[in-house]
């Protein structure tokens, strides 16, 4: 495929998925890694579900936290939602990236958003979770 006179390689998310899977090989799931940098929906890499499941979340947010804070906003929600469990595999490098997307306009709103829906829950450990991010790094 070609786009802009560059060559696009296409990827199939299910191999990449597999690839990232914590169980492979290193090597394996550098190459995961690396080939999901091509992959333009960032939805895939929120807390993917079966087939994939918590096996791939920690490579799935080291590729979530290498994009620019730009293309994060369409993620926001789905990553304030990764802190509900900070044993969730991936958890603590979404809370760092997040960190570093406060200062965004949209931050706030989707930020609101989850802590209303936290509280209503009565989940402490989400409240707790958000809270650390108002915290000064």
């Amino acid at each position: 495929m070609f786009t802009e006179g560059h060559l696009v390689e296409m990827v199939d998310i299910d191999y990449v998925m597999e690839l990232m899977d914590w169980n492979n090989s290193i090597e394996d799931q550098k190459k995961g890694v690396e080939l999901a940098r091509n992959i333009k929906c960032l939805n895939a890499f929120l807390q993917p579900g079966a087939p994939y499941g918590k096996s791939v979340w920690e490579n799935c947010a080291k590729v979530l936290a290498e994009r620019t804070n730009k293309e994060l906003v369409s993620c926001l929600h789905g990553m304030l939602e990764w802190l509900q469990d900070m044993n969730w595999p991936g958890a603590f490098c979404i809370l760092e990236r997040l960190k570093s997307l406060k200062k965004i306009p949209e931050f706030q709103c989707w930020y609101d958003t989850c802590m209303k829906c936290a509280k209503a829950l009565e989940d402490e450990a989400w409240i707790s979770n958000l809270e650390m991010l108002k915290e000064e790094s």
